[in-house]
């Protein structure tokens, strides 16, 4: 029978329990009391440590204090020449009071000179202080604080080191105080005058003192005190419980003073002592290093504590202990089951094998000792080296052929994109040129279907050889003095209507100022920007696309750092295949080319044009949510350069007999809108609201619409809102929106409700006339679609005279040949019409140009109405009657309005009198109404100052307006 055994667990386990275990039982058990006594003992220490330490922060407190005082007895403002003083009466009371204006510890400062008189060397007065005190009362608390007489406290102070003398300190049931006394150093006598001697007496609260004792009661237990005591025992400082005079602070002082003087002499000691209700308790004394007027310590701290307190804490220790070992022998028993030495080292030299694997050797181990499972295990690693090794040989000789094939790959695709693109440019041109042609209506189709193929064709090739010039570091850039006005325009222009007619929002967001000018590539940004777009309104079914430009500097002086955000809210990109998606020809899944077609090269241009500028690109994706691409490229502060002007006329002919819809209920606003188009050919037709060009639009075709915002019954969002969810091709119709709200809010609130452009008032022709150039495609196709809905109507009337039918499809056809030389409305304006219009507008103030002139207008800007209304005097007199007659009342209606809380009625009132003021140029009216709007649009009441200013100018408007139409009538 063996004895030992040969197995490891109870091998573990016995030596485990019998070395560790088992003694630490014994050792508890009997040395229970003893550690008891030694953990009091060692607990003792760390109180006592502790009360050191704060003993420590109080000496640095008050040696800070001494410091202070010690400066300012010897600060040179006390010798400032006597005739310094007497001029500015007050000056070193003055300076006394400011610092105990700063630091309110010290609540009074004293300067006391010694006026010796005969043999009284003790007669100091009274000459400067912080704040008034006099004399007698200054000596009387002096000798409540231990000093009769000053010149003994001079004496004392030139006997010693020590040049600050200490008082006793007083007040201690309320606010416990001492007072420092210390000679003024610095201090020349007159020329011819005795040398009077100088003392600084300071007041200093022990409140500084008395809060740190506070500060560490709250911290420690409950059950603790901590007090401040004089060399006899007295309490001066006891935190919280200041002037409270506890029993435990009168049962400490007895046993205190019981002890020879001789015991307190050491820098720190440990009372055990017991109370009157036999309490044990235990005191820690420390010295302050503070010395008093006789060299000795001048103050002690003591921190009491009852020893249950801390004998509590060693017993739940050592029962926590005890509960540790029983806990300890069990899981030794348990490890001791679990863990032997052939599961150990086997184990560890495993994985000493693997780690092998971090440093790129691959080769075989020997074979180890041990279980069954770790053989396998071992053999497993070694054939996995081996393959390793061999997989990475392969891989090597791969990588290099694949390089070689990728150069190859990029030269051929550069030599072919160059070998189609002379064929190409030759295909496209030559359809642009059969577009202009006579050609049938299958004829126009399929020539339009093949210049828009050739046309992605080139975007193709386009992308293929700039990627390949990239990869070959054949493309340079080109940098340019740019600003991003035309950019950001451009793009805004471009992609917006895409994205609508895919039904998304588009929104372009420039955080900088875009008429700044910049030095880079211009086109280069243009094509990160494009492909960019492109990328996020393809990939975007709903929801919105939105793009924001951002400019932070660079590191050195020129440089700034062209931050690109785009976001869409599309399919999104899943996280495995991020890594991906910036290689070349890579999208997001093997189905996206064939779903949305592309070569997904875009992205890899972006990147590489990114990283050409000094740049880089990050993508942030969730699949489903959208995906957000963030571009940052270098560029430099440029130079203004002076663009090309272009004169652009417009034509007339190119917009004859147009129908317009004027959607206004301001009849002022209607007049001269209706003006501007009929002095060029325009045929209009007005609505008063919403409601009813949504009733007349329902039974009509019009070419293009100007719509009002703030009307009765139907305001212009609702009604654009309602004309684009019509299911008649009148929900294409144009919608240019006309509106003196200048708030960003509501123009942006009109956008997304589905009007093309926003022009706002006080109307600009120009600016109109460049809204219908901006959109004239879109008009052409609107008036294509009015020239069928009357050519069916006509049809319908005539079904009997097939012939007739025929001749009017006939006119359609003619009529589209005419749209594409620039024909938009329907019949092409005669050339005496045409002469007319023209010959009005150069000579329509013949007649009236002396009537109106400029120095008699002060409330309307005349010579801006005149250009506005091309010198047309009578009808300017017209619309000035038209706006008195119809806004004279307007004031006392918006009072009325304002007196029921009517916002309603006042928004509308404000709004069209700043609309009419604004378009006859009456800007003094039109600023008081944009005032008195921005109330009422808030629910505000106007202020009184408000109000007024609208009526006055308004009624200065009114009565100039009579005037001249009195001198010109």
């Amino acid at each position: 029978m063996r004895i030992v055994p040969n197995r490891i667990k109870p091998i573990l386990l016995a030596s485990m329990l019998f070395v560790g275990i088992i003694p630490a039982f014994i050792y508890s058990w009997v040395s229970s009391e003893k550690l008891s006594t030694v953990a009091l003992s060692q607990i003792s220490q760390g109180l006592s440590s502790r009360t050191e330490l704060a003993a420590q922060n109080i000496d640095d407190i008050i040696a800070k204090r001494i410091l202070s005082i010690r400066t300012l007895a010897n600060s040179p403002v006390f010798d400032l020449a006597s005739d310094t003083i007497q001029s500015d009466e007050g000056f070193l009371s003055h300076y006394l009071s400011e610092i105990t204006t700063v630091d309110t510890a010290f609540s009074a400062i004293y300067l006391l000179e010694n006026n010796q008189n005969g043999n009284d060397q003790d007669h100091f007065e009274l000459i400067e202080s912080s704040s008034f005190q006099t004399t007698q009362a200054l000596n009387q608390e002096l000798k409540q604080a231990g000093i009769t007489r000053l010149s003994e406290v001079t004496d004392m102070l030139a006997s010693q080191d020590n040049d600050v003398y200490v008082s006793l300190p007083l007040g201690l049931d309320k606010t416990p105080f001492i007072y420092f006394i210390s000679t003024i150093t610095h201090q020349q006598p007159e020329p011819g005058a005795p040398g009077n001697q100088k003392l600084l007496v300071v007041k200093y609260e022990l409140s500084e003192i008395n809060n740190q004792l506070t500060f560490l009661g709250e911290r420690i237990s409950d059950t603790d005190y901590i007090i401040l005591i004089g060399q006899k025992g007295d309490v001066i400082l006891s935190g919280i419980n200041q002037g409270h005079p506890l029993q435990v602070f009168a049962n400490f002082k007895q046993v205190y003073n019981q002890d020879d003087s001789n015991t307190h002499t050491s820098t720190s000691e440990i009372m055990h002592y017991t109370d009157r209700y036999n309490e044990p308790l235990i005191a820690t004394i420390t010295r302050l290093g503070t010395q008093g007027n006789d060299g000795k310590p001048l103050w002690s701290l003591v921190s009491i504590t009852p020893q249950n307190t801390v004998t509590q804490a060693v017993d739940y220790l050592h029962r926590y202990f005890m509960l540790a070992l029983f806990l300890t022998a069990g899981i030794v028993i348990i490890l001791s089951i679990a863990l032997t030495k052939r599961i150990t080292m086997p184990l560890a030299k495993l994985s000493r094998f693997a780690a092998q694997f971090k440093l790129g050797n691959y080769a075989r181990n020997e074979r180890i000792e041990g279980p069954h499972e770790f053989q396998v295990l071992h053999d497993a690693l070694n054939q996995g080296a081996d393959k390793i090794s061999y997989d990475t040989e392969r891989l090597n000789r791969a990588l290099h052929k694949a390089e070689a094939a990728d150069r190859a790959k990029s030269a051929f695709l550069a030599n072919l994109s160059h070998e189609i693109r002379t064929p190409m440019n030759g295909m496209l041109g030559l359809s642009q040129l059969l577009l202009k042609t006579k050609l049938t209506e299958e004829q126009d189709h399929h020539l339009r279907t093949l210049l828009d193929s050739g046309k992605h064709m080139m975007s193709l090739l386009n992308d293929i050889l700039d990627f390949s010039k990239i990869e070959q570091g054949q493309l340079k850039l080109d940098p340019t003095n740019f600003c991003f006005t035309d950019l950001v325009g451009t793009i805004e222009s471009t992609y917006y209507s895409l994205a609508k007619e895919k039904g998304i929002g588009f929104d372009i967001q420039c955080e900088f100022n875009p008429n700044d000018w910049f030095y880079a590539d211009k086109a280069r940004i243009r094509q990160i920007l494009f492909n960019l777009i492109s990328n996020a309104i393809k990939f975007t079914e709903r929801g919105k696309v939105q793009v924001t430009l951002k400019l932070e500097d660079g590191e050195n002086p020129g440089e700034k750092i062209l931050t690109i955000v785009a976001r869409d809210t599309g399919i999104g990109i899943d996280p495995e295949r991020i890594q991906y998606i910036f290689d070349p020809f890579a999208q997001a899944e093997a189905s996206t080319s064939r779903r949305f077609g592309g070569t997904g090269l875009g992205l890899s241009i972006v990147k590489q044009l990114a990283e050409l500028m000094s740049g880089q690109i990050q993508l942030d994706s969730i699949p489903g949510a959208g995906s957000t691409f963030t571009v940052t490229l270098g560029i430099h502060q440029g130079q203004y350069m002076v663009p090309a002007q272009e004169s652009i006329e417009f034509d007339h002919r190119a917009f004859a007999n147009l129908r317009v819809l004027i959607v206004e209920d301001n009849n002022l606003n209607v007049l001269i809108i209706d003006s501007f188009l009929k002095q060029r050919g325009f045929q209009t037709y007005v609505a008063e609201n919403g409601a009813e060009a949504l009733a007349i639009l329902e039974s009509e075709f019009f070419d293009v619409v100007l719509m009002d915002n703030h009307m009765p019954v139907m305001d212009g969002i609702e009604a654009t809102t309602k004309i684009r969810a019509l299911s008649s091709p009148v929900s294409q119709i144009p919608i240019f929106a006309c509106t003196a709200d200048v708030f960003e809010e509501t123009q942006k609130n009109m956008i997304v409700a589905g009007v093309d452009c926003v022009i706002t008032k006080p109307l600009d022709e120009q600016k109109l006339l460049d809204a219908l150039q901006r959109f004239k495609s879109k008009i052409t196709h609107m008036a294509l679609l009015r020239s069928a809905y009357e050519a069916d109507q006509q049809a319908a009337r005539s079904q009997e005279n097939t012939a007739e039918a025929t001749e009017v499809l006939d006119a359609i056809e003619q009529e589209e040949e005419g749209l594409t030389d620039g024909c938009v409305g329907g019949n092409v304006l005669s050339d005496e019409l045409f002469r007319e219009i023209t010959q009005n507008e150069s000579h329509t103030n013949d007649s009236s140009e002396s009537q109106l002139l400029a120095e008699s207008f002060q409330q309307i800007e005349i010579n801006a109405l005149l250009d506005m209304m091309d010198q047309d005097h009578d009808i300017i007199l017209q619309f000035l009657q038209m706006f008195a007659e119809e806004h004279s009342q307007d004031i006392v209606k918006l009072k009325q309005a304002l007196a029921k809380d009517d916002f309603d009625s006042a928004i509308l009132l404000s709004h069209s009198l700043k609309g009419a003021s604004g378009s006859i140029s009456a800007v003094y009216v039109r600023e008081a109404a944009l005032a008195v709007e921005k109330k009422v649009k808030v629910g505000k009441q106007p202020t009184e100052a408000e109000l007024a200013s609208l009526d006055d100018s308004l009624n200065k408007l009114i009565e100039e307006i009579h005037q001249q139409v009195e001198l010109t009538i």
